[in-house]
């Protein structure tokens, strides 16, 4: 038995374009889709992933942490400085107006139309404090780091050391000073 698949196609093409409010079936649809692959992938996620630190500070810490297991390194104490401080870029809701007006003379018909545009900061309410939502945040650049080591008199280490800073703060190796601790 064969079937003629194009018109089958078209046959279901025509039974869905037929129910009500198939757009909104279809969002709603979609939108259940991604928030369960998301649900899912949040559950599967290892938890032994790379975190990242909330202050200059704590990262800091991390990175000294990390580069005290480097053989040669030993203890080790690292100082970052930044060019400024990073920046946010806030989601904004937008409202646009029309208005059209017609002005009539005994000539001709004019239409005149203007719209204006309002924008405002989304606000969201977080452990009960209300708060502009953030879509990303650039941190600042790094100005310069200074590291102080058991070890950073070894030219080996010294490189060993400059080489990790720069892989994990894509930093320029030149921005980077190794001192051997006293």
């Amino acid at each position: 038995m064969t079937t003629n698949e194009p018109t089958d196609k078209v046959g279901i093409l025509t039974k869905l374009k037929s129910v009500k409010h198939i757009e909104i079936i279809a969002a709603v649809a979609l939108v259940a889709v991604f928030l369960l692959g998301f649900s899912i992938y949040g559950a599967f996620k290892d938890d032994t992933s790379v975190k990242t630190a909330e202050s200059g500070e704590e990262l800091c810490k991390q990175i000294s942490d990390i580069v005290s297991k480097i053989d040669g390194v030993g203890k080790c104490d690292i100082l970052i400085t930044y060019d400024g401080t990073g920046s946010y870029e806030i989601a904004y809701d937008e409202e646009t107006v029309t208005t059209v007006t017609t002005d009539s003379d005994s000539n001709s018909d004019r239409v005149v139309e203007n719209s204006t545009t309002t924008s405002s900061p989304v606000i969201i309410t977080v452990d009960g404090k209300q708060q502009p939502l953030v879509i990303s945040e650039k941190p600042a650049k790094i100005d310069g780091i200074v590291v102080v080591a058991e070890g950073g008199d070894d030219v080996y280490v010294k490189i060993k050391i400059i080489d990790a800073l720069c892989a994990l703060l894509d930093v320029d190796g030149s921005k980077i000073k190794v001192y051997k601790m006293k």
